[in-house]
């Protein structure tokens, strides 16, 4: 839905820039929790609170595809559960990594975390959907490849980690099966974003929901963000509270804990991000060094932790915001120039395609990393259990 109204000065303080050329165009994009700002034109749209106005407005009318979205997932995991469909096992330790929610809650971070502690003693193999990729079926990374050929994240860890083999496939039957017959010495294979991929067994099977969205506060798509019923978190064996506040209490872990109701052969972790105060990118620079106003750019789908960072940081920015994956054009970033003579902070995902564009500024990105809060030895002794058994 969309709130358009005439104007010829801007009359709100944060408008979320989705440039095509000399003007702004429409980009809807309702991941149901926000609505951009775009500009088109003479026109505004009004930033809505998704959760308190849309969803109040078309509860109703919403329901009833929520309810049929129920029906077919339930199905289809029922029968996985009867083996009416099959999965497949490998002799290799598949480790995957994913979500109930539509996204947003950190998977990359700790798929690097994975591959920084246990690719330099096992041979890893990185297997993603590529999501938003220009090709299709298998594909494995190498020196020609880039963010549109095989998705921005791989991308980054393809580049970020030269130690492993990162390969995409929607189909993670074929891409494992694939992998394994060209690398048959691989000892360990982390799949990104597979919970729903019933269609293969994981040797651990680890869900992440976020500390803000945790997946028994939400509801089924297209109602809310859940992808299927909050009952399919039995399946983890590892759940991870992440993006949690520096300051969580151990009695709000404790309460985190009885909501989500454990079964008992779950472990439960929480983590909270870490971004590094060297900036790199065009340029190596200590974020205390900023001293006068900066650019932040994003293209994530949620770029609240990014900004907490940098307001506690006591960093004075503007924020420019795209969709999630957004797909940079040599437009976006002349626009972005043309309009802000300053450096230009982004996000690591954001940098790997906005870096194969020409620019005139200096664009560095934030690296970011999880930090556990508590147990951290656990967890480890968890993933090599299961590398090793």
């Amino acid at each position: 839905m969309l709130f358009l109204f005439p104007t010829n000065k801007p009359t709100l303080s944060n408008v979320s820039a989705c440039s095509n050329g000399d003007h702004f165009s429409i980009i809807f994009v309702m991941s149901f929790n926000f609505i951009l700002i775009c500009k088109v034109k003479n026109y505004y749209m009004i930033e809505l609170n998704y959760n308190l106005v849309v969803m109040k407005m078309f509860k109703f009318l919403l329901f009833p595809f929520g309810v049929l979205y129920f029906l077919v997932t339930s199905i289809r995991n029922k029968f996985y559960d009867f083996n009416l469909f099959k999965s497949f096992s490998y002799k290799v330790p598949l480790i995957g990594i994913g979500n109930l929610s539509s996204g947003g809650t950190g998977k990359t971070p700790m798929v690097e975390y994975l591959i920084r502690n246990f690719s330099k003693k096992y041979n890893t193999v990185l297997i993603s959907r590529g999501y938003k990729r220009s090709t299709n079926g298998y594909v494995r990374a190498n020196n020609k490849s880039n963010p549109s050929s095989i998705g921005d994240e791989p991308f980054q860890i393809f580049n970020k980690f030269k130690n492993i083999n990162t390969v995409v496939d929607s189909n993670r039957v074929r891409g494992v099966s694939n992998i394994l017959t060209e690398e048959p010495s691989t000892e360990l294979v982390v799949l990104d974003d597979c919970f729903q991929h019933r269609q293969i067994n994981l040797k651990l099977n680890i869900l992440l929901t976020t500390y803000n969205s945790p997946f028994y506060n939400d509801f089924i798509i297209p109602i809310g963000n859940l992808r299927e019923k909050r009952k399919g978190y039995k399946r983890a064996d590892v759940l991870i509270v992440t993006k949690c506040p520096d300051l969580i209490s151990k009695d709000e872990m404790d309460s985190i804990r009885k909501k989500i109701n454990l079964y008992d052969y779950q472990n439960l972790f929480f983590t909270k991000i870490k971004y590094d105060n060297n900036l790199k990118g065009d340029m190596k620079l200590n974020l205390d060094k900023i001293e006068k106003s900066i650019i932040l750019v994003t293209g994530i789908a949620k770029s609240e932790p990014v900004i907490s960072f940098l307001n506690k940081s006591s960093i004075d920015f503007e924020h420019i915001s795209f969709s999630d994956h957004f797909n940079y054009s040599q437009n976006d970033i002349d626009k972005i120039e043309k309009d802000h003579n300053k450096l230009i902070v982004t996000t690591e995902k954001d940098f790997q395609k906005i870096q194969l564009l020409n620019r005139k500024n200096k664009w560095v990105y934030l690296e970011i990393k999880i930090k556990f809060l508590e147990n951290e030895p656990l967890f480890n002794s968890l993933v090599k259990q299961a590398i090793i058994s």
